[in-house]
């Protein structure tokens, strides 16, 4: 797998975690409107164009609502942020620097976005694996406080809830 970020993208539990990841059977199915209303309430909670719910699978992530990132369901797992941001169990905050190394300012991400901002909180099942992300996205440099980051957690929290639900909701 390509990987532009120069550093390990895969986390020391990957089997356990992609195997959780598929207990939700959510890769590459149709449109889910409460998932779909929780990243535009995220876009305009947080004043961003973009925000995404992201699932990493093992080569791809594959995105399961967005706002403002039209024609794109996903990419390849070694150019996207949100593969980063599964290694930690704390939102990934990135601000964009331009005078010092930023993931922001890799040729890759820059000339194909022009990201400037990202902020995502992770999406972690209740056997604790990080299964993906709620992100935000922008395309000009903005800061982010303590209470955005809560509540930003929030609504991760949210989205992982609906999954749980959705999954024991498809058992019956």
């Amino acid at each position: 797998m390509e990987n532009i970020f120069g550093r390990d993208i895969i986390p020391s539990n990957e089997v356990q975690r992609v195997a959780a990841l598929k207990r939700y059977h959510l890769i590459h199915t149709p449109p889910e409107p409460v998932l779909d209303q929780i990243v535009q309430l995220a876009a305009k909670t947080f004043d961003t164009p973009m925000a995404l719910i992201s699932l990493v699978d093992v080569d791809h992530v594959f995105f399961k609502a967005t706002i403002g990132v039209q024609g794109l369901n996903g990419m390849a797992r070694g150019k996207s942020l949100c593969s980063i941001a599964i290694l930690d169990t704390e939102p990934l905050i990135i601000h964009y620097a331009e005078n010092k190394k930023c993931l922001l300012n890799n040729p890759i991400i820059a000339a194909e976005f022009g990201l400037k901002f990202y902020a995502s909180a992770p999406l972690t099942t209740p056997d604790g694996f990080t299964i993906g992300v709620l992100c935000i996205v922008d395309t000009k440099p903005r800061g982010f406080t303590t209470e955005q980051i809560k509540s930003l957690k929030d609504m991760a929290d949210l989205v992982m809830k609906e999954i749980e639900n959705r999954n024991i909701l498809d058992a019956f």
